[in-house]
């Protein structure tokens, strides 16, 4: 027995994945574009600029392909993207 007990519920977690992975692109290149407006150009912003675009890349791959590994990949870079960057950010200020 997988982890999953059905299609049903790979297919559910295979979407919400590829789903994350997608809208996360938006939000950071938005945010990105708001803080070097206020704060200016820092190097980290690379990865808010990298990463989203990865992530929606391994989404869509790991819906097609139907791998879970590849998606649940995909929803961590997406979620751990902005914190990433802000903290960078904040070790590049020191």
């Amino acid at each position: 027995m997988g982890f999953f007990d059905g299609i049903d519920q790979l297919d559910l977690f295979l979407t919400r994945c590829r789903t994350l992975s997608l809208g996360s692109v938006p939000v950071c290149l938005a945010s990105m574009v708001f803080f070097i407006k206020e704060e200016g150009w820092h190097f980290s912003f690379l990865a808010c600029c990298i990463l989203p675009l990865v992530a929606a890349y391994l989404g869509f791959r790991g819906k097609r392909e139907i791998r879970a590994g590849m998606s649940a990949t995909a929803a961590v870079l997406a979620g751990a993207t902005l914190p990433l960057t802000f903290a960078l950010a904040t070790v590049e200020g020191f």
